[in-house]
């Protein structure tokens, strides 16, 4: 035969977990907390590093909560944003890319002396020549902690691994605003994804960041009972005062409707690139949501509350949950 069918993969929405005994007396007992190099943060979950969910103000907001973060990397002044941070006493945490102008940017920090705690190399999918090159050249001039991503497979881990990468981040085509797989074909589903991409990272003793897919809070869950040590997600950040972009009024017929809005859209989007070439992503709009304290704080109870029910007292405990496909 000349190739075989893998007969069913999973995203979050087509599983759940089983309850397991209770241990701790209250869920405010359960520990959130995740470390990541040599840094301790009070969430294992972070917003997306596109343009339409973070700025510079998005960052400082969450840095100085405690919480995880990393700025994206399109028209933004490197050492400036790493100066800035690092003043604050808060963590830098920057991405690139890999082409030039990521040389560029890189050499301008060195010129200055400055290096970010927290480097992302972003693309599309980190398997690749370019991503090595430049994993190499990053390890070679900064002492950053490297997380490296997309990627899809426990193959794709081990490779990247072997070139430099501290951490992974896997999920390709995942996202709300993503069309790669419309556009090219490509996909996996996010729990299968990091399912296979696990059995390589446990075993290394890396951590892996699951990005995209979350749709709910419990996905979250579900990412950490596949393996995950972190999790991303874009739409669940954006709207908010503190997510990146301004509040939309739309209107009909000359009168405003009685929502509010802001733009969300891919980093492959022709709004993120600014012309339509090699577009894999679109622009929706997000409701209004007001202040993202409110968010930090239900997430972080819904973990806790996540952890009780697998009965366990921290984040870690959540993979011994047994998963239960639905469909």
């Amino acid at each position: 035969m000349f190739k075989t069918i893998v007969e069913r993969e999973y995203n979050y929405q087509d599983v759940y977990l089983r309850p397991g005994r209770t241990i701790v007396n209250s869920r405010k007992e359960c520990d959130t907390s995740v470390q990541l190099g040599k840094h301790k943060f009070v969430m294992p979950v972070y917003p997306s590093n596109m343009k339409s969910v973070v700025n510079a103000d998005t960052c400082e907001y969450l840095a100085s909560r405690g919480w995880f973060y990393t700025m994206h990397r399109f028209n933004v002044d490197q050492v400036e944003f790493v100066r800035h941070m690092q003043e604050q006493g808060l963590v830098a945490s920057i991405s690139i890319g890999v082409n030039e102008d990521t040389i560029a940017q890189l050499k301008q920090l060195q010129v200055t002396g400055l290096t970010p705690e927290f480097m992302t190399l972003d693309i599309a999918n980190a398997w690749c020549p370019k991503a090595e090159k430049m994993i190499k050249y990053v390890k070679d001039h900064f002492d950053s902690f490297l997380i490296v991503g997309n990627i899809a497979s426990q193959e794709a881990a081990e490779e990247i691994h072997g070139w430099g990468a501290d951490a992974l981040k896997a999920g390709i085509a995942g996202g709300r605003v993503c069309i790669t797989k419309n556009k090219t074909g490509f996909h996996r589903p996010m729990v299968s994804t990091v399912l296979d991409c696990a059995t390589y990272t446990r075993k290394a003793g890396i951590p892996l960041i699951a990005d995209g897919g979350v749709v709910e809070h419990g996905d979250i869950a579900k990412a950490f009972a596949c393996g995950a040590d972190l999790v991303m997600a874009g739409s669940l950040f954006a709207g908010y005062d503190q997510s990146a972009g301004n509040i939309i009024e739309v209107t009909l017929d000359g009168k405003s409707l009685p929502r509010a809005y802001k733009e969300y859209y891919g980093s492959a989007s022709q709004y993120n690139k600014g012309e339509y070439k090699n577009v894999e992503g679109k622009k929706i709009l997000i409701d209004y949501r007001g202040n993202m304290e409110r968010l930090l704080v239900e997430l972080k109870e819904d973990l806790q509350s996540s952890i009780s029910y697998v009965g366990g007292t921290k984040v870690a405990d959540l993979i011994n949950a047994e998963i239960i496909t639905i469909a």
